[in-house]
């Protein structure tokens, strides 16, 4: 049964002509097959009206001025005026303040309750308020940057603070369990891990100082302090999330690692802690591991039309090597998902070794290496052989017997793929020469070495363009002239004026100008010619040589081509290919 509200306000719509008939019929049919569904929710997801759209017309028939806040930056000192729990329940915002006049917008227009609960509060402040109509969806934006978290752990310490003055003792061995079943510190921890995650972070660091106990994010791989704890409760803190890893509380002198899962919505993360003593107290790293995620495409991840043409020949083979190189952190793992899920068919078997299980996938067998009951990657490796797989994926190749483990199952007629941390592809052959691999061996089972680094994402919110200055703009050529005929996109002309991009800095990146990430690669494909080389020790200079007459794309080179395109900035790539010279 629709809502008397809900009949009025479609009738007005059909009456203006903003809708149809039959549209009308559409909409009651979807709003009659749910009670859940919200009018707005049906006009908009529904394709029949903008967002911006249905708040005006709302506005005019409840008789309320209408405000477009979807683009509008709202002061947080005026945005924060209205309590958290009150701006949630009634859907409203503060987004103006002109002395003791506030302005409030409201999002739910049927919502009887909320002036006269508004109207109280401000009452008790001695502010008047004028109101406004603003559509539901600019209200979702503006209310996600409600300082919750800060505010959430601020009452939660003080809590502590309480308990700690009341009870007047230190925390120790024998009191730490009643301690961290406090709801105050699992509160704590809670809400960091959620804040972590809702901020895409993929680390959380918790550090000890003389004063305080910072807690800082990596989100897009740079770090950034979101809070400063009291020193006090850095050893409860710290002791909560060894409870969680099932790691032992009283140990402090030694390092521990563990992990334990942490469930934000409809999905599941897997964080991966690691415990560091340090000097009078103990740090705390936490990776975030996004267990219900599926594997990107190689196009998703970023990887140009000549790279991703290269992976898709080289996993033709039916046996040989295929290497991910890059420093930690640069994305080889979520790569070697990516190919791997082009290959997850049911006429193969495909087994993983890995430390940890990044991603969870349906047909792929997956062990995860413990290297504390002697399961390592190299006697892993060793069981894998006798369990008939075709494909084999070693998560880090990091001594000698893996090595040679590796090129004896590849050499053995299965694909066998892996990552090691080197700076370029062509890195990778000397790497493994030094593992005492025999480079007639590699010769004869490498087909493919990826380099890879993750740049940051221009934020598109904000991205905006500006011309090179020819400084810049020369060293952008020099860069690009030693490319092949056509691997420069047509929408690039070096001969004529060159444009870079940048963001600017707005609520959605949070200042930053930058959100997500993308992948800079280069990759090597082991021909006749290298296969050569590589079986006479890889001497540097003849392999320069053959390379630059293969005509690849360089890691450098794909950074710069992607910031030309405005997908990430100059700088940016410099700054991640290592060979920054900071753009004036």
């Amino acid at each position: 049964m629709l809502s008397e509200n809900n009949n009025r306000f479609l009738t007005y719509l059909v009456r203006n002509n903003d809708l149809s008939s039959n549209q009308i019929k559409e909409i009651k049919s979807v709003l009659q097959s749910s009670n859940d569904k919200d009018l707005s929710e049906v006009l908009v997801k529904g394709g029949f009206m903008e967002s911006e759209a249905v708040a005006e017309k709302e506005a005019e028939f409840f008789n309320y001025p209408y405000v477009d806040l979807s683009e509008k930056e709202i002061v947080r000192e005026v945005r924060e005026i209205m309590p958290f729990r009150l701006a949630e329940r009634h859907k409203a915002i503060c987004f103006d303040k002109k002395g003791k006049v506030l302005k409030v917008a409201l999002a739910d227009p049927g919502d009887y309750d909320a002036r006269e609960a508004i109207d109280f509060w401000a009452s008790t402040k001695g502010y008047v308020l004028e109101y406004y109509m603003c559509s539901f969806s600019a209200w979702k934006k503006n209310f996600a940057r409600y300082n919750a978290f800060q505010s959430g752990v601020k009452t939660a310490i003080s809590r502590v603070e309480k308990e700690r003055k009341q009870e007047a003792r230190e925390v120790s061995t024998d009191n730490i369990q009643e301690v961290i079943k406090r709801a105050p510190v699992a509160q704590i921890v809670s809400m960091i891990v959620k804040h972590a995650i809702e901020n895409r972070a993929s680390d959380i660091h918790i550090e000890p100082y003389e004063n305080s106990s910072r807690v800082r994010f990596r989100v897009d791989g740079i770090l950034n302090t979101v809070l400063n704890l009291p020193i006090y409760i850095h050893e409860s803190v710290v002791s909560r999330i060894k409870v969680l890893s099932n790691l032992k509380i009283d140990e402090t002198r030694v390092p521990q690692d563990g992990r334990f899962k942490f469930e934000a919505g409809n999905q599941e993360f897997d964080l991966r802690v690691s415990i560091m003593p340090l000097s009078g107290n103990e740090k705390v790293t936490m990776r975030i591991l996004d267990i219900s995620s599926k594997a990107l495409t190689l196009q998703q991840l970023g990887f140009n039309k000549s790279i991703q043409e290269k992976i898709h020949q080289a996993i033709k083979e039916t046996y040989g090597m295929i290497l991910v190189t890059g420093p930690t952190g640069s994305g080889k793992s979520t790569t070697l998902f990516s190919v791997l899920s082009l290959l997850n068919k049911e006429g193969v078997n495909i087994s993983t070794l890995e430390d940890p299980i990044e991603y969870y996938v349906p047909g792929i067998n997956q062990a995860q290496v413990r290297p504390e009951v002697d399961f390592s990657f190299a006697s892993g490796l060793r069981a894998l052989m006798r369990q008939d797989p075709d494909i084999i994926m070693v998560g880090e190749i990091r001594d000698t017997e893996t090595a040679e483990m590796s090129v004896h199952a590849a050499l053995t007629g299965h694909l066998l793929f892996s990552t090691l941390h080197t700076n370029n592809a062509a890195g990778a052959v000397p790497r493994l020469i030094d593992m005492k691999v025999e480079p007639f061996l590699l010769a004869s089972t490498l087909n493919l070495i990826i380099a890879q680094r993750l740049s940051r994402r221009i934020c598109s919110k904000c991205k905006e363009s500006f011309e090179l200055p020819e400084e810049t703009a020369e060293k952008v050529r020099n860069h690009l002239e030693s490319l092949p005929a056509g691997a420069l996109p047509k929408e690039i002309d070096l001969e004529k004026k060159l444009i870079g991009y940048r963001g600017k800095g707005c609520s959605a990146c949070k200042g930053t100008g930058y959100s997500g990430r993308i992948v800079l690669a280069e990759v090597l494909p082991i021909n006749n010619k290298m296969r050569e080389l590589v079986a006479n020790g890889f001497p540097s200079k003849k392999v320069r040589e053959v390379i630059d007459k293969m005509g690849l794309i360089s890691l450098l080179q794909d950074g710069i081509i992607k910031s030309l395109q405005g997908i990430t900035s100059l700088e940016e790539v410099f700054r991640v290919s290592k060979e920054v010279k900071e753009q004036e």
